[in-house]
């Protein structure tokens, strides 16, 4: 296309006027020539324009799928390690229901038939206060930089955009709960059973708080000697005693069913990311 307009350009300048009759006839003939002339060298121009137009475009398109790669990358490792995290507070809470149904069942017993250790172990993890954390920079980076368009995966955009907000009614439980044991609870405790042994129990408890920490601890010496064990008497027959328990079964169970549902809107973030990682 180009080479053909540049040479009715280079024909047009070569040729000499044609001997037309004087008058209109012959200015309209010559000035015909330079107007095809005219529009040619448009034409050239505005295709010179719309190809620097396509190469930028393709350029930017280039750089916007390396982003998104990168982008990508970065929120499937954001959102497996916040898949891990709270499914290791969902075992907690699993944890902390389990203890409390054992417990419930020690105050029918006889203290004479209960392990003043496994006592304490229970006891140790119903007190524990497991909140979800996320970590969300990569996420809250690229809605505060407005940023999202550079994933092309629309649900995706909208999984992530709103992931934030949807955890309001599971923090609002975690609080709830986090409230209730350090006001209520956990007070109560202290009144009616000497807590030694019992804070030593989750010391002793690696597992456990590896998972109520995140973090791997090295083998201690336990402190165990340094407190006397106290009578469970009082605590196991007092009537609130059970009360107590039977109220946390209840919020735990709830609050795990709230961790179930931010489950699922991760592992599904999760898998939209990995399907487009794959293209």
């Amino acid at each position: 296309m180009i080479k053909f307009f540049r040479k009715i350009r280079q024909k047009t300048l070569a040729e000499s006027p044609p001997a037309l009759p004087a008058g209109e006839t012959g200015r309209a003939g010559k000035f015909g020539k330079y107007l095809l002339y005219a529009t040619g060298e448009i034409i050239l121009v505005v295709i010179g324009i719309l190809i620097a137009l396509s190469i930028n475009t393709w350029n930017l398109d280039l750089q916007n799928a390396k982003q998104e790669k990168q982008i990508l990358t970065q929120l499937l490792e954001e959102y497996k390690n916040n898949l891990y995290q709270l499914n290791s507070k969902i075992f907690i809470r699993d944890e902390i229901i389990t203890s409390s149904v054992k417990l419930v069942d020690y105050s029918n017993l006889d203290t004479d038939l209960i392990s003043s250790d496994s006592l304490n172990r229970y006891l140790s993890r119903t007190i524990t206060r497991p909140t979800f954390d996320p970590a969300l920079g990569v996420s809250n980076d690229l809605t505060n930089s407005r940023r999202l368009y550079l994933l092309t995966n629309p649900e995706l955009r909208e999984q992530i955009s709103a992931f934030s907000s949807s955890l309001s009614e599971l923090r609002e439980e975690e609080t709830i709960i986090v409230n209730w044991v350090e006001e209520r609870f956990y007070p109560f405790l202290i009144k009616h059973y000497q807590i030694g042994r019992l804070n030593v129990e989750f010391l002793d408890d690696e597992k456990f708080r590896e998972k109520v920490t995140q973090i791997k601890f090295k083998k201690q010496k336990s402190l165990k000697e340094l407190f006397a064990q106290s009578d469970p008497t009082d605590l196991l027959n007092h009537p609130d005693f059970e009360d107590f328990l039977s109220l946390l079964i209840v919020n735990t169970t709830y609050t795990n069913d709230q961790s179930l549902g931010v489950k699922l809107k991760i592992e599904n973030i999760i898998a939209l990311i990995e399907e487009e990682i794959e293209k």
